[in-house]
């Protein structure tokens, strides 16, 4: 997916459109060094603004969420998108029409479905119940991997995100994108007598989040006998008041919240993802608090991508210090990073990377680390 301004290029020596630094192993989209992006935000800043402005622009989502004064307010999110009556919100999902904002991503979600059979490729597969058997026979239909079952995994088309790497990013432009509309029971009526656990994520659930509640919850009541797993894959960027109930499924039912944890320092993530995390450290550490009351199969469960140059071991170290701070033992996987969408330019995380981002996470002091995606690594 090539954007202007966002490319691949052959010349690997990247030269920052701030201080003249040339660096290697990196990619040119971004423009703006690491360094730069930390200690001269404000002379970045219009930089990066530009490059998530065009890469918005392409699939006609606003560019920033919307502030008409007169609209109405989503609070689903940090953003609280203003919309008028002919306004989108910054995921894209709803609009200021008043049947928008009481269907769209509550009573109804822009979403698709499959069968993954376990074990599948999950973030968590490495301590959850359909990966390794933990919590059997509570929480687990076998003793290890739950080989004959499936995961029924929801992926909503939409997301309050504007990750510049995003593997998912086709289902923003109509004609690639799987989804469609959907009723909650509809959804609901996907479970069979294989389903095990139930996975939401995306784009992310977020912007849809009453829609996925909703259904897990009919889910639950219809197969009130039977393992269940709800689980989630999310930036956990939502309004804290949705934490409680998102928690609380995950929890009863043996399933996990996978916080997508994406950069410690608040301006690479904005230059990464469009938005600063101070909302998703703090529901992070929120959702810690929950992690004793069930300590295996764990309910929270933390990655990073490991994104050359701007996400390495002084980000991880710092990420995982903070979650260390918490609990110790909250299972933390590291992935490696490959070119997508507007970083296509950008090599694959190498092995010294990998290796010495591992090393730092345990120095700082988690019991439960885990390098995944080691096929990426060269």
């Amino acid at each position: 997916m090539l954007i202007k301004g966002c490319g691949r290029s052959r010349n690997r020596t990247f030269v920052c459109l701030i201080c003249g630094a040339r660096l290697s192993g990196i990619g040119h989209s971004l423009e703006v060094c690491p360094d730069c992006i930390k200690n001269r935000w404000e002379e970045s800043r219009e930089r990066i603004a530009a490059i998530h402005s065009r890469s918005r622009q392409v699939f006609d989502l606003p560019r920033n969420p919307p502030r008409n004064l007169r609209g109405i307010s989503c609070r689903l999110c940090p953003h609280e998108c203003l919309m008028g009556e002919k306004d989108s919100g910054y995921c894209g999902i709803r609009t200021g029409d008043k049947n928008s904002l009481r269907l769209d991503g509550r009573s109804r979600a822009r979403v698709s479905c499959y069968y993954d059979p376990l074990p599948t490729n999950c973030v968590a597969d490495w301590v959850c119940p359909g990966g390794t058997g933990a919590g059997y026979p509570v929480y687990a239909n076998d003793c290890g991997t739950e080989v004959g079952f499936y995961n029924l995994a929801v992926f909503f088309e939409g997301c309050n995100f504007n990750c510049l790497y995003c593997q998912n990013w086709s289902f923003k432009r109509s004609g690639l994108s799987k989804g469609t509309w959907r009723s909650v029971d509809s959804l609901v009526d996907e479970v069979n007598d294989e389903t095990s656990c139930v996975c939401f994520f995306g784009g992310d659930p977020t912007p849809q989040l009453p829609y996925a509640l909703r259904v897990s919850e009919e889910m639950r009541r219809r197969h009130p006998d039977r393992i269940l797993r709800i689980c989630w894959e999310t930036n956990l960027s939502m309004n804290p008041a949705w934490l409680k109930p998102m928690a609380r499924l995950s929890l009863e039912s043996g399933g996990c919240v996978k916080a997508d944890l994406k950069a410690w320092d608040p301006h690479i993530h904005e230059a990464l993802c469009g938005c600063d995390n101070r909302q998703v450290l703090e529901n992070f550490a929120c959702l810690a608090e929950w992690v004793p009351l069930r300590p295996e199969p764990p309910l929270l469960v933390a990655s990073t991508l490991l994104v050359p140059g701007y996400v390495g071991e002084e980000e991880v170290y710092k990420i995982a210090s903070f979650i260390a701070s918490l609990n110790p033992d909250i299972p933390y996987a590291l992935l490696a990073f490959t070119p997508q969408f507007c970083l296509e330019d950008f090599p694959t995380t190498s092995r010294d990377q990998a290796a010495a981002c591992l090393k730092v996470a345990k120095e700082a002091g988690l019991r439960r680390v885990r390098l995944g995606n080691r096929h990426f690594i060269h």
